[in-house]
């Protein structure tokens, strides 16, 4: 609070001589007394512009009803006594309740709201179907869920707006994709409102979460090469998007773009892989092919962001993971964990968890890597037929895990198509921790999908992740659901769901977590890795299912016709 300040933008007004002040606010939330008492230190006699040193005013949500909340507002009213009269202002205070900000609900993803208490490991099994909405394609993001609706991208190109209770459509909106892949990108809801998604086509909109109006529609990208998979992150009003490959043939030149939240305006663009580089050494970035040795410089590509970025809680560092393409050998920032400056895009530093290649391997022994025939010892150096194709589909996690001495340690933990979960420290990128599930492939094997493909999930001091497999695969596998330990990555426990691209929710102990094996998705005893329930669906799933005030909700369909279904307590 300032009192007797002279605005330079206001020359007209001129401060009057502050006498006394007095603080009301209509529901004496935490924090108005305090203002007041920091008022009265106010030496007024000084004739000079003071300041209160900052208070908080805490407004709390609403109980709502079986461990929901809703929106409160406080108003907060200061009457300042002068010698010209009095003055009077009012601050209004509403605390909405956050709702989805991205598609796991936070940065451990929960994919469940931390007041849901409804749902048990005692009373999972009961859960029954409460509606189910066949959608024009596939349903492979996480429903996300809103203040009215429900929200569902599909493999058609639409944008749907559900009713919770009945599944009902209110609205959808056409972002015309589906002649490429739709949407993928699951929708982002901003406390206001707003909602925001990202297509196939590289475009990001922001509608009206009542309406489904356009507020903005902004292309980040080229639409033959350019796609947005993860959903938008939003803080200190701006949206991060990552922009990767359709199928990485071809494969395009991965980057985070960084837009205004209001307008959409572009504010700035990090490039994961370097601009051009040569042929024969694609550790030398080159402009021209005069650049390089064999006289060849190229468009470099790779190094896409297919995971949704995590941000820290001022919103002011950004960290994002990086993906590979089959047809282009990994350069740049690609394989890489990254910690950026927000506001700017600068490192803070960058983790790069596996070797660059090169365009070749070597005749005579093809685990070598090569951009001329001298790497081989004068054997030939040929090109090779795909590149590994590591790095990450999911985005990175903020952990705060036990040290094991009885205090916490700020971990950034990432799990790889290459087989391994890495957990590096947070100041420097360090690590603290590995664990190889499986022995990372040797050059020139192919991960494919990898091994690690959905959003792992982390509560409890454990991590979840659902497994897929090596392309071949590479037996013996390991169970395709297991549980880790995040002050050490040693397994706790492990079950068999078949291969799967699911990515995990964790709610008051239980985990939820679809396969590719089968029509159906599974509930789990967190802590024991005990199969609560089994839940049949039309087709399979790689959905994350979200869960909020006693209802799951999981969409389904992974290159077929999909919907989304709500499961409620009887």
């Amino acid at each position: 609070m300032c009192l007797f300040n002279i605005d330079p933008r206001l020359p007209e007004c001129t401060p009057a001589t502050v006498t006394g002040v007095t603080v009301t606010a209509n529901k004496a939330p935490t924090g108005a007394a305090a203002l007041q008492a920091a008022a009265n230190a106010l030496d007024f006699s000084l004739g000079t512009a003071v300041c209160t040193a900052g208070e908080t005013i805490t407004v709390p949500l609403k109980p709502k009803g079986s461990g929901a909340f809703t929106k409160n507002k406080v108003v907060v009213k200061v009457s300042t006594t002068t010698d010209a009269g009095v003055d009077k202002d009012v601050l209004r205070l509403r605390c909405l309740p956050r709702k989805w900000p991205s598609h796991g609900y936070n940065h451990a993803n929960h994919r469940a709201t931390p007041l849901e208490t409804a749902i048990t490991p005692a009373n999972v099994d009961t859960l029954t179907m409460k509606w189910d909405v066949p959608l024009g394609g596939s349903v492979t993001s996480t429903p996300t869920v809103g203040d009215r609706f429900v929200y569902v991208s599909s493999w058609d190109g639409k944008i749907y707006a559900l009713k919770p209770k009945t599944g009902e459509v209110e609205w959808s909106f056409d972002t015309g994709s589906a002649f490429i892949l739709g949407v993928q990108s699951s929708v982002t809801v901003t406390a206001d409102g707003r909602v925001l998604v990202g297509d196939s086509a590289a475009n990001v909109y922001c509608l009206d979460g009542k309406s489904g109006k356009l507020f903005w529609q902004r292309s980040i990208g080229n639409p033959a090469v350019d796609h947005i998979w993860a959903s938008p992150a939003v803080a200190n009003n701006r949206v991060f998007v990552g922009i990767a490959s359709h199928s990485d043939n071809p494969c395009t030149q991965g980057r985070l773009v960084t837009l205004d939240l209001d307008t959409g305006t572009p504010l700035w663009t990090r490039v994961t892989a370097r601009p051009r580089v040569c042929h024969d050494d694609t550790t030398i970035t080159c402009t021209t092919d005069t650049d390089c040795p064999s006289g060849i410089c190229v468009d470099a590509r790779g190094a896409g962001i297919t995971a949704t970025v995590a941000l820290d809680p001022t919103g002011t560092t950004v960290y994002a993971n990086t993906v590979g393409c089959f047809t282009f050998p990994s350069i740049g920032d690609e394989d890489s964990i990254l910690k950026l400056d927000a506001a700017t895009g600068a490192a803070h530093w960058i983790t790069r968890v596996n070797p660059g290649e090169q365009f070749g391997i070597c005749s005579n022994d093809n685990h070598i890597d090569c951009g001329t025939d001298a790497a081989c010892g004068g054997d030939m150096c040929t090109v090779k037929t795909f590149y590994h194709d590591f790095g990450f589909l999911n985005g990175p996690l903020l952990v705060q895990a036990d040290d094991g001495l009885g205090g916490t340690k700020s971990l950034v933990i990432s799990a790889s198509k290459n087989g391994t979960l890495y957990a590096l420290k947070d100041a420097a990128g360090t690590t603290d921790w590995t664990n190889a599930v499986q022995p990372i492939p040797v050059s020139p094997a192919f991960a494919g999908f990898g091994l690690f493909n959905g959003g792992i999930g982390f509560a409890d001091q454990r991590l979840h992740a659902a497994l897929n497999q090596f392309t071949p695969p590479v037996l013996p596998a390991p169970k395709h659901l297991m549980a880790f330990s995040a002050t050490t990555g040693a397994s706790t426990w492990s079950d068999e769901i078949g291969t799967s691209w699911g990515s995990i929710a964790v709610a008051n102990g239980i985990v939820f977590v679809g396969t590719n094996a089968a029509s159906e998705f599974y509930a789990y005893d967190a802590a024991s890795g005990t199969r609560l329930a089994t839940f049949a669906l039309p087709t399979t799933t790689s959905s994350g299912p979200s869960v909020v005030d006693g209802t799951l909700y999981i969409g389904y369909g992974i290159f077929a016709a999909g919907g989304v279904r709500a499961y409620g307590l009887p």
